[in-house]
């Protein structure tokens, strides 16, 4: 089913290719329509040889304008016209003259330097190889290959909040069943955007890996990429965040633009002030590093410069009553995050990309002590799904052992499916509950039990399967395994790909009859 699926992405009628204009060093840039106002614009910081790097639509009519900002506030501007293929000749940056630290690849023995040695020298945090050869492979990938530890470039326009299962602003995967949770890997591909995704002026996603947050608020170390897009242009962007409103936390964002295509590993963990792994040290540290290109975006350490480790605020345990206090490590978390209402009121969609993007990550526990924590064998995983009803719909899959793959779909039309147990789902990654059709639709009569039924009306032909026993597949959260005399809501689609079996892209939740025999979800 999955394969079947994940051919339906959206097609781009036109693309997005990398652009360059010569501004300045130093500069805080908006890249905007004339006549429009900054908020609509995205966001765009020049590197060390002057020159603002983003992807934007060749050829297009449009004139953009750049508007920046130095360090003393003095504004400049700057035209972008992108029918000029001088907008869209080669301006590779090079990362050895940009203000920054060489961190050469890793020589030698990696198990001959302690952990605290690796740290300080800008390699993160070593995974145990014989425990978790996985993880063991990422760290080992990233920490052999030369990188340059550069300087902080630009401030983090938004915050990436905690929120919980059934409501925004994430998709994807969240370990919760060996809790506590103090150290988290993952690497991913950076996803290749599709102008002017969802028919929207724009749109903002981050794309990130963290601890703590889910359910909980404050208290989530995290780290990761963002991508903005109007229907002109994109800019990508890297950033670390302790949420939510540790002062020590933002002031900055990333140091690097990453690129479509790259790979970015990265690590989040509980730290000590010196950068060791410890939940109760006070601390937290990130880790992240372009694969591609070599930048690596470190802050392990409370002294460290141009990025520091993160002083926590307050626990909660210890102080309930203080604002923003933190809960620490109940979750690790695989996420992409909806940020386009933070950029435009008008916008509620996800940023559209090609293809897949694939995170592939573990989480240490301190039941364990290693990154022995998958989506494959953690007790409890929590799969977040799609909440936006836009023309296109971000899919979450799980794959075995550790990867959490997410891809566009068009948003498909779905209806009320109401059903009765007992019913049972099926534990695998995608899971799978049986059920047998009502012969009356739900508004008219109750299901039986084991029985599902549309709202306004019975099965038609094609709809039954032979033997009688139908699928659902898909995710149901607090109504898998449906108990005998609860009656259940979701919202399901019939997918012709898979033998027109249904499909969950809702949970409403528990209800009881009588039930409404319009076919409208809520």
């Amino acid at each position: 089913m999955t394969q079947a699926r994940a051919a339906e992405t959206p097609a781009a009628a036109k693309a997005f290719e990398a652009a360059a204009v010569h501004a300045a060093p130093g500069l805080q840039c908006m890249l905007v329509a004339p006549g429009t106002e900054a908020s609509k614009g995205i966001p765009v910081a020049t590197d060390d040889d002057g020159y603002a790097r983003f992807h934007a639509v060749k050829g297009a009519a449009e004139h953009l304008s750049l508007d920046c900002k130095d360090a003393s506030g003095k504004a400049s501007s700057f035209a972008v016209d992108l029918a000029s293929t001088e907008t869209f000749a080669p301006h590779p940056l090079d990362l050895a003259k940009e203000k920054g630290v060489d961190r050469p690849a890793l020589q030698g023995d990696p198990q001959s330097f302690s952990q605290s040695e690796l740290i300080e020298r800008g390699y993160g945090l070593r995974p145990d190889r014989t425990k978790n050869p996985e993880a063991y492979e990422r760290w080992l990938m990233a920490a052999t290959k030369s990188g340059r530890m550069l300087e902080a470039k630009h401030p983090d326009l938004h915050s990436h909040g905690p929120t919980s299962q059934q409501a925004p602003w994430w998709v994807g995967s969240v370990l919760t069943g060996e809790a506590d949770y103090p150290v988290v890997e993952a690497v991913w591909n950076v996803p290749q955007a599709i102008p002017g995704g969802d028919a929207t002026t724009t749109t903002e996603v981050a794309v990130w890996n963290g601890l703590g947050g889910f359910g909980t608020g404050s208290g989530l170390i995290q780290d990761g990429i963002n991508l903005y897009t109007t229907s002109s242009a994109a800019s990508y962007g890297s950033w670390r965040e302790y949420c939510c409103g540790d002062p020590n936390s933002n002031g900055y964002g990333g140091n690097f633009t990453p690129n479509p295509g790259d790979q970015i590993y990265s690590e989040a963990w509980y730290c000590d002030s010196k950068g060791n792994a410890d939940i109760k040290g006070g601390y937290g540290c990130t880790y992240l590093q372009d694969l591609s290109t070599g930048a690596v975006f470190s802050c392990t350490s409370a002294t460290g410069s141009p990025c520091w480790s993160v002083k926590a605020l307050p626990l909660c345990s210890a102080s309930p009553g203080t604002a923003g206090c933190m809960t620490l490590g109940k979750a690790a978390e695989f996420i992409i995050e909806n940020q386009s209402p933070q950029v435009s009121g008008s916008s509620t969609a996800f940023t559209d990309f090609a293809g897949k993007l694939t995170m592939a990550g573990s989480a240490e526990s301190t039941k364990t002590n290693q990154l022995s924590q998958t989506v494959g064998n953690d007790p409890a995983v929590h799969v977040l799904t799609d909440f936006t009803k836009t023309t296109s719909h971000i899919v979450v899959t799980l794959d075995a052992p550790d990867k959490t793959i997410f891809w566009m779909e068009p948003t498909q039309p779905s209806f009320p499916l109401y059903c009765q147990g007992p019913m049972k789902t099926s534990s695998s990654l995608e899971p799978q509950t049986q059920f047998k059709w009502a012969k009356d639709g739900a508004g008219a009569a109750a299901p039986g039990k084991g029985e599902c039924a549309w709202a306004d009306r019975g099965p038609r032909e094609g709809e039954v399967k032979s033997g009688g026993v139908n699928v659902i597949y898909g995710f149901l959260n607090q109504l898998a395994d449906l108990p005998d005399g609860k009656f259940a809501e979701i919202g399901v689609y019939r997918d012709p790909n898979v033998d027109n079996d249904l499909v969950v892209t809702q949970i409403v939740g528990f209800v009881a009859p009588p039930f409404s025999p319009k076919p409208v979800l809520p």
